[in-house]
């Protein structure tokens, strides 16, 4: 996977200006994620998310992302315990996005992760998280945009690593 994120990086940079993307405003994302985690229990993750970003200086910005996801045993390990119902979390992230070109994006998270549902245990976990990937924006409008994220992520130290892709409609004020 991280080898199918290198390449997607490096064709858009081929396929892009050399301008820099600034972040001139401050704008708001709001889509669906689809997640698919490696050497995990889980097999598919799915859910949203909420993004706002903050503009600090030329290429560089601020973003404070929340949302919701629901990760899918493995059939192996339903098969062995009996059904499972998915397990839910709640990951609360801040980052920095960093302009590369026009419409490219590299970006940077980290924060915490709560998990809403446990079905081992009685106790819920609050997990540490990090992520980083490369993003495009593909424009519709002067202040609207698609947001298509690409990302690697983990989850406290083996929790959960997944690649996610996110898909959303941003705007910019």
């Amino acid at each position: 996977m991280k080898k199918i994120i290198l390449s997607l990086m490096l064709l858009a940079g081929v396929g892009l200006t050399v301008k820099a993307q600034e972040f001139p405003r401050t704008a708001f994302s709001i889509g669906p994620e689809l997640g698919f985690p490696s050497n995990s229990v889980y097999n598919i993750g799915y859910g949203a998310s909420a993004k706002i970003e903050f503009p600090v200086v030329g290429k560089l910005g601020l973003s404070l992302t929340g949302g919701y996801s629901r990760f899918h045993y493995k059939s192996s390990l339903t098969g062995a315990f009996g059904a499972q119902a998915p397990s839910s979390f709640i990951p609360l992230k801040a980052g920095v996005r960093y302009g590369v070109s026009t419409g490219l994006y590299l970006e940077a998270e980290g924060g915490n992760v709560i998990e809403t549902t446990s079905n081992f245990t009685n106790n819920s976990r609050n997990m540490f998280a990090f992520s980083i990937g490369p993003g495009f924006l593909f424009r519709i409008s002067e202040k609207q945009n698609i947001d298509l994220g690409i990302r690697y992520e983990q989850w406290s130290k083996n929790v959960l690593k997944q690649t996610a892709l996110r898909v959303a409609y941003r705007i910019g004020w």
